[in-house]
């Protein structure tokens, strides 16, 4: 949920162009950013959103993936590249040869709603507020529950919430316990670029799910 400075972002294309680096910018969760620190700051929408490598590319070396599994629904399985066209050609050809560039049915349904006058504005600034109000909710039963138990930094974008424990843990156990209790998170060791024990005092929590049910389930969280 967090994301790079704007100095940041202006640091690493430097070094990029600097060392000759192509830069690989998969961010899925950049339209979803609903910067719940700041619920007295107006929802980004579509205009306030900041910056990315690619709004900084002078050369060509980004290449830019963003998807609408995370934007409009994950059966929907699209997604689109921004990148010099002679690599976007190349790619082309692959989804070609490979997947036949997915689900025409998909790509219609999309295209009648992006033909809308407004839609996508509205869908996104929608879904910023929806996000919002759910990150808030469960950073609520967070400091109800988990005080003492673990830490955690506000999510700025997505819908995750990454929780820092007081000690480590044994993955399988954990999951056990949770299994027991009706509940389900992500162990960090599942996502951690290091190998165990890397991750394992870190949990990922989701707050994609109807806000009235997180007290509950952070509550069991926190009893296991």
């Amino acid at each position: 949920g967090s994301r790079l400075r704007p100095d940041r972002y202006a640091a690493v294309y430097s070094a990029a162009r600097r060392y000759g680096l192509v830069i690989v910018e998969d961010d899925a969760y950049y339209y979803m950013q609903h910067r719940a620190a700041r619920p007295d700051m107006p929802l980004p929408g579509l205009s306030g959103l900041g910056p990315s490598f690619l709004s900084l590319d002078e050369d060509g070396r980004v290449v830019r993936l963003d998807t609408f599994s995370k934007l409009l629904a994950p059966g929907f399985r699209l997604a689109w590249v921004t990148a010099p066209s002679p690599f976007v050609a190349k790619v082309d050809g692959l989804q070609y040869m490979s997947s036949q560039w997915g689900s025409t049915l998909s790509m219609l349904l999309l295209a009648k709603m992006l033909a809308a006058p407004g839609w996508l504005l509205g869908h996104v600034t929608a879904l910023q507020a929806a996000m919002r109000t759910r990150c808030l909710a469960l950073l609520a039963a967070a400091e109800e529950h988990l005080g003492g138990v673990a830490t955690w930094s506000v999510p700025q974008a997505g819908m995750f919430l990454w929780l820092t424990l007081a000690a480590d843990y044994e993955p399988g156990p954990l999951l056990e316990a949770m299994r027991r209790h009706g509940v389900a998170v992500v162990p960090g060791e599942s996502c951690a670029a290091a190998p165990p024990p890397a991750g394992r005092r870190h949990l990922r929590l989701t707050y994609v799910i109807d806000p009235d049910q997180y007290n509950e389930g952070v509550r069991k969280v926190a009893r296991v």
